[in-house]
């Protein structure tokens, strides 16, 4: 069979990402027997055009369309990522294309039957879709039903005609491993210096309030090789060129021993990398791993921390306290690797003390030059805990499963704007504070530009130091100040101390 895959992935902040799963999809089709064909839309102008184009050239027989995120990922001025998506690619796509369309992808994963209505279709694989599409495939190349298919959610307009359960895949070693470039065009994300994504393994176990990894990949750790992880790195730099490896498990370093096993297998490679990984837990961190971490090429890590007191630790479900926080923070900091902070503010109980508690914990720990990226209020999501929480005492407060943007209600939480301001005030004091819900939206070009600077006179760095040194030069300069006036005299109704 044809198969044409579509990225549908057009946001680009903190930088456009490779669509490296799609490419796994691809390889497994094409391993298969079938003809594939990737189309990746993230720097279309035109995708409504391109697809056209595609569609009529290429003539396929099913077509698989990959939705990464239902939104930007925050509480406060959340950016509704669907109806670009509806409206830009798939519509297009079934105004030509009368075939089956199949939609898969981290999103599909949490809410698969609203995003079907939503963008009036009838096929979603929720979960790992390698041997579920292949199964989809077998079946229409047969002509037999896939009522009752293992990890595929069928839905007619209002009516839910089969419901599989997802997929699991088992052995993840199994699978073709990909070369990007054979799929995709890879020069315009070279420009932005994006990191090529490695899993090294699938699933969670850990019980995150507000997560929905382990609703989307399980609950049980399902680990692949460490050394075939190492071959694949190897590979993929001697056929891309990219040495910028991103790990995008759930959390990299637990099993805190398979992640060592990872950088040891690494190690022995003797490859010059620049690794960052998108999540590290306080609670699993220990002198031996860091230093793996320092020897190998990291970069740069992502600490998801949250937040920086016991009790809002506690109502987040973490596995970690303060005092692991603090260790961690100081062993990164020995070893000089640049740590984003993340912290997730506006949980269940969060209070004006709680916010206070965080930030003086984080500045204790925190290197000047480390960020510190806030999530201002907390985007609820289908499939996590705190969901559960909230239907159960506000039962008519969604009728799409949270599909749509909705956060924690305000009598269970701090107010959002008061939230919003205290964040604001403490990010003009301290320049290494920057905010989801605007500092997102740098323009392309000026991440370009930055990228291109980077290199030329900091190749070692983040990115994202080259804004806290233009932070610090408006502050010696006295913009940050006028600012931080300007900001407080039109903010007057949120200006209650703590």
């Amino acid at each position: 069979m044809k198969v044409l895959l579509i990225n549908s992935n057009r946001f680009k902040h903190p930088w456009p990402v490779i669509p490296f799963g799609l490419c796994c999809i691809a390889a497994s089709v094409e391993r298969e027997g079938h003809d594939v064909e990737v189309l990746d839309l993230c720097f279309s102008k035109t995708p409504e055009d391109e697809i056209q184009r595609t569609v009529q050239r290429y003539s396929p027989d099913v077509i698989g369309i990959s939705i990464r995120n239902i939104d930007n990922g925050v509480g406060y001025n959340t950016l509704f990522l669907m109806p670009e998506i509806k409206e830009r690619i798939v519509s297009p796509c079934r105004s030509i294309f009368p075939g089956p369309i199949l939609v898969g992808g981290p999103a599909v994963g949490i809410n698969p039957v609203e995003i079907l209505r939503y963008l009036n279709l009838e096929f979603a694989i929720p979960g790992d879709g390698e041997l579920a599409f292949l199964e989809f495939l077998r079946r229409m190349e047969l002509g037999l039903s896939v009522d009752g298919m293992p990890g595929l959610v069928w839905v007619k307009g209002d009516r839910v005609i089969s419901r599989g359960t997802p997929w699991r895949v088992t052995n993840i070693d199994d699978f073709p491993l990909p070369n990007p470039q054979k799929y995709l065009d890879i020069t315009p994300y070279r420009r932005f210096n994006s990191p090529i994504q490695i899993q090294t393994k699938r699933g969670c176990a850990l019980k995150c309030t507000y997560c929905t990894y382990n609703h989307i990949e399980g609950h049980r750790y399902r680990l692949r090789d460490p050394n075939k992880v190492a071959d694949e790195i190897e590979r993929l730099v001697e056929e891309t060129g990219i040495t910028t490896i991103e790990f995008t498990d759930s959390t990299f370093n637990i099993p805190l021993s398979h992640a060592k096993s990872v950088l040891k297998a690494l190690l022995e490679k003797r490859l010059h990398l620049d690794l960052r990984t998108m999540g590290l837990n306080p609670g699993a961190i220990d002198e031996e791993l860091v230093s793996l971490m320092k020897q190998v090429g990291f970069r740069e890590v992502d600490l998801g921390v949250e937040a920086g007191c016991n009790s809002m630790l506690k109502s987040l479900g973490k596995n970690f306290d303060k005092k692991d926080i603090i260790k961690a923070g100081r062993l990164l900091r020995q070893k000089e690797i640049p740590t984003t902070w993340y912290l997730l503010l506006g949980a269940l109980g969060e209070t004006e003390e709680t916010v206070r508690e965080t930030f003086d914990t984080i500045n204790q720990v925190a290197s000047p030059w480390d960020l510190i990226n806030v999530a201002v209020g907390m985007r609820v999501y289908n499939g996590s805990p705190i969901a559960e929480i909230i239907k159960e005492k506000y039962p008519t407060l969604t009728q799409d499963n949270f599909f749509h943007p909705i956060t924690i209600p305000p009598d269970m939480t701090l107010d959002i704007q008061r939230l919003k301001y205290l964040v604001k005030m403490e990010s003009f004091d301290h320049t290494n504070y920057f905010m989801y819900d605007e500092d997102e939206n740098t323009p392309s070009l000026l991440l370009m530009f930055a990228t291109s600077m980077l290199r030329l006179f900091a190749p070692r760095q983040p990115l994202w130091r080259l804004f806290i040194l233009m932070r610090k030069i408006q502050k010696a300069l006295g913009i940050r100040w006028i600012q931080k006036q300007l900001y407080i005299f039109r903010n007057k109704s949120a200006q209650d101390t703590f």
